[in-house]
């Protein structure tokens, strides 16, 4: 997935927060030519978009209504609506006829079309505080290959992104369960 950010100066933190978990120095800016932030303005897209693609985070989820395109599909349907450019991962559809998604554009017959979709975030404070840490553990697994070269530390990181991983989604998860439990059938019937 090609992302739609522009990784400017917003973002030398959390390179640099990644560099200190692998005990490296840290870097001025993502593009001051060193090896170090040339790996991080390499590597931190894709540890923004694998942390927003592998999981429905409810905490990073946005819906809205899609503008159609002028120009209808070639076949099938009547309307075509493309993904937002910020789109990461697709959560829910909702339009009134079945649809189709091909080449990020929902193809379908209906007039109206609803997405809840995770967002890519613009700037690193929009990231809630536990995908920032996800994507700070994530990148700094990916830098430490080629700076540290080592597989024990490498592969140590590795693990500790994936306890992290698991507890923020046990902790999504226990915020929609407890979301759920506010607004329970019992509670809006009484």
């Amino acid at each position: 997935m090609a992302s739609p950010l522009s990784y400017d100066a917003q973002w030398v933190t959390l390179a640099n927060r990644a560099l200190l978990r692998i005990g490296s120095e840290q870097i001025s800016s993502l593009d001051d030519g060193s090896q170090k932030a040339n790996y991080c303005l390499q590597l931190l897209p894709q540890s923004v978009e694998t942390v927003y693609s592998s999981y429905h985070w409810r905490i990073a989820s946005k819906r809205i209504q899609l503008v159609p395109l002028a120009d209808p599909p070639a076949y099938g349907y009547a309307y075509q609506f493309a993904l937002p450019a910020d789109f990461a991962q697709l959560r829910n559809v909702e339009c009134a006829s079945p649809y189709s998604i091909s080449n990020k554009r929902i193809l379908t017959d209906a007039t109206e079309v609803y997405v809840s979709y995770l967002a890519l975030p613009s700037v690193p404070t929009d990231m809630p505080v536990v995908i920032r840490d996800l994507v700070v553990r994530q990148l700094a697994y990916l830098i430490s290959m080629p700076i540290l070269r080592n597989d024990g530390a490498s592969n140590r990181l590795l693990q500790e992104y994936q306890q992290a991983y698991g507890l923020a989604v046990t902790k999504d998860g226990i915020a929609q369960y407890q979301d759920d439990e506010t607004h329970s059938w019992y509670d809006e019937n009484r």
